[in-house]
């Protein structure tokens, strides 16, 4: 594993982490309508159906499964 590839898994650790953390103080200082499913669910996927579309888009970007390119002289 090269050293990009492992920082990019620390990156995406952190930020999880980070969106968590500040979503749990939201919950405790706001109650339920201010944390980020609440916004994102009730505010922003019902005003902005370019957002619900753009978010299904970018998930089927980052779970659909990636092809291995095929090399020449590779068996089919």
């Amino acid at each position: 594993m090269n050293k990009t590839r492992a920082l990019t898994g620390w990156v995406i650790l952190v930020i999880f982490i980070a969106i968590f953390g500040y979503d749990f103080y939201a919950y405790v200082v706001g109650g339920q309508d201010a944390t980020i499913s609440s916004v994102i669910i009730t505010d922003w996927s019902i005003n902005y159906p370019a957002f619900t579309f753009g978010m299904g888009f970018i998930c089927g970007h980052l779970f659909w499964g990636l092809s291995k390119k095929k090399k020449i002289g590779d068996k089919v």
